[in-house]
């Protein structure tokens, strides 16, 4: 059966609009871009999050200290300007998730721990809301954000997720987050 998935593109770039949700951002105030911030707008309809969010696949933990298992990295392939980025199984460690990954929404940061712990419960995500999600990585894929267009591409068994983006003066190395 053959899907028809323009609907759900158009809600993708409504939802990541292109030159407005990715950026190279500098997270020690520092002058140096350390991070990538993607940002995504609420455009379909105001929702409460759940009491508990569950991640899919964390019952075949490698161990107690890991969120996902060495599958689950083979399974998911990310690409750069259509260059593979290897993800490391280093990864799969809870502690490297909470240190490299956080969300933000309405000014408020979090990290995976804050949403497996609930931490976010009954929070409302208004129609409009932003939500950044901060990944920090390593200098050398941060060398080839460069300022001009980009594709960053994810694949896995259920969906391919393209993001065309360009980087210029208004999302390179911007301070992050904002001093108010």
């Amino acid at each position: 059966m053959v899907f028809n998935l323009s609907a759900l593109k158009v809600l993708i770039k409504k939802i990541f609009p292109p030159n407005k949700s990715v950026y190279t951002v500098d997270t020690n105030f520092d002058g140096k871009t350390d991070s990538i911030l993607i940002r995504a707008f609420n455009v379909v309809i105001p929702f409460e999050l759940p009491d508990e969010i569950i991640l899919e696949g964390t019952k075949n933990r490698e161990s107690e200290d890991s969120i996902l298992s060495i599958s689950d990295l083979e399974i998911l392939k990310i690409y750069f300007d259509d260059e593979r980025i290897e993800l490391p199984h280093q990864l799969i460690e809870k502690e490297l998730i909470q240190e490299n990954i956080c969300i933000y929404h309405d000014g408020v940061k979090f990290n995976l721990s804050d949403i497996l712990e609930g931490k976010l419960k009954g929070r409302l995500i208004k129609l409009g809301d932003m939500i950044d999600i901060i990944l920090k990585v390593e200098e050398n894929i941060l060398k080839k954000l460069s300022k001009g267009k980009h594709t960053f591409k994810i694949e896995s068994q259920l969906v391919t997720l393209e993001l065309s983006l360009s980087l210029s003066d208004a999302n390179f190395n911007v301070k992050y987050p904002p001093k108010k």
